[in-house]
């Protein structure tokens, strides 16, 4: 039976996921990689890797000979050659999207913890004095932008159209026949930045997204405005979000993801009075961390099973605001 190599847990729990490769007859090491060289120099006879956040390129496709497939603990594949694997008939399996409930709802709580000053709210209770708070927006008097219109955006959507007083959305790849009811589509970023109160981020990494959320998208939104990133880090322009918040012009961050990660730990974000940041952590459930190790598992045994097929493979190319996780 095959080697499977599982590069690095991404802080997963894989013992189930062990398990179910060792009953199927597969032999299983956990090698803790920190790096792709780590990956060459502990995976060489592996079959299959199951790979979390390390980097898989080229020179590590070329180095393991008997390497058949790279199946991903994510649903994007940012960490792995696809190219160079496919060019060397290696399978690259990502997964489907299997946490947008949960980090939809985590966008929510970001959103609903800076609008109602949570934090400030908590120091003042020392003193028991609400007038240390500073007043919060009443939301069915704001409007919640969505940059991208994926299955973790439609969530949202569902869970804050009770609250706000409008939802509008930009996602050109989205036909008209699916969108969905009670979120008015915008048909450009500037129209977006311009008429959102709250702009929550639902967009993969690209050329076009890359910093999409800068000093010039930042001063078009109304004063007071908030950004939500629980996307990539790379949409936004962290020096651009950090200017604005000392200016006052934004009122607060709710960023889950940075540029790069972890984030250097003297970065001013993750102290700054007006923001919250999370560690990556908007997926994670007891349900969902069980479904990523699963389904990388489940990938990695169809792919050494001819007859099986996996749960989603590498497609080249891909919308620009279809979300990734």
């Amino acid at each position: 039976m095959a080697l499977v190599a599982v590069t690095d847990t991404g802080g997963l729990d894989f013992g189930p996921g062990i398990a179910a490769l060792r009953a199927a007859g597969h032999r299983v090491e956990l090698i803790g990689a920190d790096s792709a060289v780590d990956v060459r120099d502990r995976a060489e006879h592996a079959e299959a890797l199951i790979v979390s956040f390390v980097g898989i390129d080229a020179a590590t496709i070329a180095a393991l000979s008997r390497l058949r497939v790279v199946a991903t603990t994510t649903v994007g594949l940012d960490q792995v050659d696809v190219a160079a694997a496919r060019a060397a008939g290696v399978q690259v399996c990502g997964l489907p999207p299997l946490a947008s409930e949960e980090v939809a709802t985590h966008a929510l709580a970001g959103i609903l913890a800076m609008t109602r000053e949570l934090a400030a709210g908590q120091a003042a209770a020392a003193d028991w004095d609400f007038t240390r708070i500073p007043a919060p927006p009443r939301l069915s008097e704001l409007t919640l932008g969505l940059y991208g219109m994926g299955q973790i955006a439609q969530h949202l959507a569902v869970r804050a159209r009770p609250m706000f007083g409008r939802i509008v959305a930009l996602d050109p790849y989205v036909p008209a026949e699916e969108w969905p009811a009670g979120v008015d589509r915008v048909d450009s970023a500037d129209q977006l930045f311009a008429t959102s109160n709250v702009l929550s981020l639902h967009a993969p990494s690209t050329p076009q997204t890359r910093h999409a959320v800068d000093a010039r998208a930042l001063a078009l939104m109304p004063p007071d405005g908030y950004v939500v990133n629980v996307a990539r880090g790379e949409l936004v322009d962290a020096a651009a979000v950090l200017t604005a918040l000392d200016s006052g012009h934004l009122r607060g961050a709710f960023l889950d993801v940075a540029d790069p990660e972890p984030p250097d730990p003297a970065d001013p974000l993750l102290s700054h009075p007006r923001t919250i940041v999370t560690p990556h952590a908007g997926f994670y459930s007891g349900a969902s961390e069980r479904a990523y190790v699963m389904g990388a598992v489940a990938n990695v045994l169809a792919a050494l099973t001819p007859t099986s097929a996996p749960l989603t493979t590498a497609t080249p190319g891909g919308a620009d605001l279809q979300e990734t996780l």
